[in-house]
């Protein structure tokens, strides 16, 4: 590890103006032995952040060039393990250095570890603001069970801009995202409302691109997966084929497909393997579907275990599903999109469904081993389902 080298705080107070962290901080891009921490100051100014593994948060120094948008990569990390964080930036009257925001992250476990925990929530967007208060207390019940890292199902914010992302996602999950590592996939918000147009083309670098880093990928940040303890998690893109222009093509012909097909392939014996994008291939809401035919048939050659969807209002569980019927053989599908004021009642009554619930809700997902335990609460910490599967 590198050594710290202490900088004196003169050399700062020239050079800084006021600023206030106004987004984060928060960690994205978490691996076995790097992750990033991300956040935006009002106003453009430097900043530094210590860090090190839980318990010596001033171990290690980095300091942020000048910006408004600030990201930070850190390498070296070790696999496995817990680090703490403090991010330092002057005070709002410029006259010192503000109270550090702290927070906590785990590196991406290697496979011998076989035990991994994490949360999913999908659809925070709100166009008309009304959910705040239901957010808050959500995240509030999230706190309650410890996760390595949080999934979002996409549509982060209404019309996908920035500033609609943070009054949607940032400010109220700000106590999960401090101690959590967030891992999206794409809705339609994050193409813009010109996302059936040329006039689309563009917005997800203005936007998604700004204040988000995923991990490496031939289509990063459409899609990319992780592998954690005995887990591989794949993230798809499926917006074009609803109308997004500039999402790259997931038909069976495409270059995603291919990287899906493959990706799954290679994830090896003995590892769950979990799939997460934001339309459903199964689903009772009115959405009307396109993706069964191209990629249930793969999910199940594939032999993927779980698939994690969003976009409808909505929590529904699938029975395992094969060819289109309910089959021991094939996956178990959950859509997860209940972190907005968005609720859809179920449309079609579907033999293949399990449970489904129009309210607000997150999921928790734990893996040991062979074991999988989902299980499902509403923002008041009332859980409404449980399931455990096995490998």
């Amino acid at each position: 590890m590198r050594k710290l080298f202490i900088i004196p705080f003169l050399l700062f107070t020239a050079s800084l103006n006021a600023a206030v962290i106004i987004r984060g901080p928060f960690v994205e891009d978490a691996e076995p032995t790097s992750a990033v921490i991300r956040w935006t100051t009002d106003t453009p100014s430097p900043a530094w952040i210590e860090y090190g593994p839980e318990g010596k948060c001033s171990q290690l120094m980095a300091i942020s060039s000048k910006k408004i948008n600030h990201a930070i990569t850190l390498h070296g990390l070790i696999a496995n393990t817990k680090f703490c964080y403090k991010i330092y930036v002057m005070n709002n009257a410029g006259t010192g250095v503000q109270e550090a925001k702290t927070g906590t992250f785990r590196t991406l476990f290697t496979p011998e570890r076989k035990i991994v925990n994490f949360l999913v929530i999908g659809n925070s967007a709100d166009p008309k603001g009304l959910a705040m208060e239901m957010k808050k207390q959500m995240a509030q019940s999230m706190k309650d069970y410890p996760a390595d890292f949080l999934i979002h199902t996409g549509d982060i914010g209404a019309g996908g801009g920035i500033v609609k992302s943070d009054d949607d996602f940032f400010l109220p999950y700000r106590t999960v995202l401090t101690d959590a590592p967030l891992f999206p996939v794409l809705g339609e918000e994050e193409y813009g409302e010109n996302r059936s147009t040329k006039e689309g083309k563009g917005f997800l670098a203005a936007n998604f691109k700004k204040v988000h880093s995923v991990p490496w990928s031939k289509g990063t940040p459409n899609y990319y997966s992780i592998d954690t303890a005995n887990a591989r998690i794949v993230f798809i893109d499926t917006n074009n084929m609803y109308g997004a222009l500039q999402a790259p093509a997931i038909d069976n012909k495409s270059n995603q497909y291919a990287w899906l097909r493959d990706t799954l392939a290679k994830a090896g014996a003995n590892k769950w393997k979990i799939v997460v994008m934001h339309h459903p291939v199964y689903s009772s809401g009115e959405s009307e579907d396109r993706l069964s035919q191209v990629l249930a048939p793969l999910f199940e050659a594939q032999k993927v275990n779980l698939v994690i969807q969003g976009h409808q209002g909505a929590y529904e569980r699938t029975k395992p599903i094969y060819k289109g019927a309910e089959s021991k053989g094939g996956p178990i599908y959950i859509t997860v999109g209940g972190s907005g004021k968005f609720f859809e009642e179920s449309s079609y009554e579907n033999p293949w469904s399990s449970k489904y619930y129009a309210l607000p809700h997150f999921v928790y997902i734990s893996i040991v081993d062979r074991k999988l335990s989902l299980r499902t609460y509403t923002h008041e910490n009332k859980r409404i389902d449980a399931l455990d599967i096995y490998l």
